[in-house]
Order: C-alpha cells, then sequence, then structure tokens
C-alpha cells in the first residue's frame, strides 16, 4: 500500500509528495481530473479507498496514543471507538451529511485528543449506579470545532452508559442529517452552527426526541462483540 501511495506521488501530483492528517489520511493535491479514475484504480488494487477520507461523512475516528497504557484510564477505550468505526464508516445514513464530522475517544480526563474541537468526542468515566454497582460510560460533548466560528463543544449527556453510546450517536447523526438548511452555505454547514443557533438545551430535547423513534427501539449494545 505504502508503494502505490509513492507511485501516486511520483506520476501524478505535481510536486511529487503528500501529506498525512491528523485522523491517518493521506492527501495528495492537484492531481489532474483526467488522472483521478487511474489513480483510484491503483488505490483499489491495493486495498485502499478515498471514503470517509474526505467528503461529507463520518471521517475516520480518532483516539487517544495512550490508550491501553495511561495510568489513569477508566477503562479501555480502544474497542468502544472499533465498534463506533464498524457501525458508522460506511453506514447509508452518513454517506450524504450536510458537511463532514469528526469524532474522537478520549483515553481519560486529560482529553489528550482534545475532543473539544469535535463534532462529537467520548471521554470515559466510570460511575456507581443506584445499586452501589460500577457501570462504564462516556461523558459525550458535540459542536465543538475550530476555523470559522470555532467552538469547544458542549456537554450532550454528563454520563452515558457504553450500552447507549452508539444509539445516542446515530440519534446526533440523525439530526445532522436532517438539517437541510445547513446544506445551503458549506461554509456554515457543520453541526457547530446548528447547536449554536438552537442552544444546547434544546438540542439535547431533540436528541431525546429521536431516541423516542421507532429506529431506536433496539438494542445498540457493542460489547457482546468485543
Amino acid at each position: 500500500q505504502l508503494e502505490a501511495l509513492a507511485d501516486i506521488a511520483e506520476q501524478f501530483t505535481p510536486m511529487q509528495k503528500g501529506h498525512i492528517t491528523t485522523r491517518e489520511n493521506i492527501q495528495f493535491h492537484h492531481i489532474p481530473l483526467e488522472n483521478t479514475g487511474t489513480v483510484m484504480r491503483i488505490l483499489g488494487d491495493v486495498g485502499l479507498s478515498t471514503r470517509e477520507a474526505c467528503g461529507n461523512t463520518v471521517r475516520n475516528v480518532t483516539g487517544c496514543p495512550e490508550a491501553g497504557v495511561a495510568s489513569d484510564e477508566p477503562f479501555y477505550v480502544s474497542p468502544y471507538a472499533a465498534a463506533f468505526v464498524r457501525w458508522f464508516v460506511r453506514h447509508p445514513l452518513t454517506q450524504s451529511l450536510p458537511r463532514k464530522f469528526k469524532v474522537a475517544f478520549a483515553s481519560c480526563a486529560r482529553d489528550c485528543v482534545v475532543t473539544g474541537i469535535h463534532d462529537l468526542g467520548f471521554i470515559p468515566r466510570i460511575v456507581s449506579d443506584e445499586n452501589g454497582e460500577q457501570r462504564k460510560g462516556f461523558r459525550i460533548v458535540t459542536g465543538g470545532g475550530t476555523s470559522i466560528m470555532p467552538r469547544i463543544a458542549y456537554t450532550l449527556f454528563d454520563f452515558v452508559p457504553v450500552e447507549e453510546y452508539l444509539k445516542v450517536s446515530e440519534a446526533v447523526v440523525r439530526i445532522f442529517h436532517q438539517c437541510d438548511e445547513l446544506r445551503k452555505n458549506k461554509a456554515r454547514a457543520r453541526i457547530k452552527f446548528h447547536i449554536d443557533r438552537v442552544g444546547i438545551d434544546s438540542f439535547r430535547s431533540e436528541v431525546e426526541e429521536e431516541l423516542k423513534q421507532p429506529w431506536a427501539q433496539v438494542s445498540f449494545d457493542p460489547t457482546p462483540l468485543m
């Protein structure tokens, strides 16, 4: 795969180089349009794709580099990040969003991945329920971003158990997908603009209403597969 990427850089990019992005994608700029079909075939022949590398989709999901070794992590989050990827990457709902949608999983409260600048972020927590039993879950934040109108993500829910985080995530994505007014201006099409307009409390109510819909009345618990 690296040889194929090198061939593309050497043969089809004016400066014979690419960039490695934060989300571990490879970017090649200024490939002539007439060569894009050839380039995509080169990628496909080695098992690579341009899907989720760009476009109005759920982009590649990022996680903390200290996951699994951080001394202060409540629990190992990588399997939950992987479950998120399995559910949302290539999901039909996420292929035609108003704009890109970036997600990050922190390993602890230090939040090395900076969930606050993401469309959706997860910070692991363990809490005790009314019976004194400990439950794994996440503080879920949403609506962060940089660039135009930078925002620190708001707390959507302070604690969502691991059995429910995918369901809550889908509710957020569904609301974003339904925001047709965001499609009118690409520069102002991120979910943060909708949340900024209605307020986080109203957005939380939208999520809670979405969770009452028929699609949400099934289990989204990924733990049996872990």
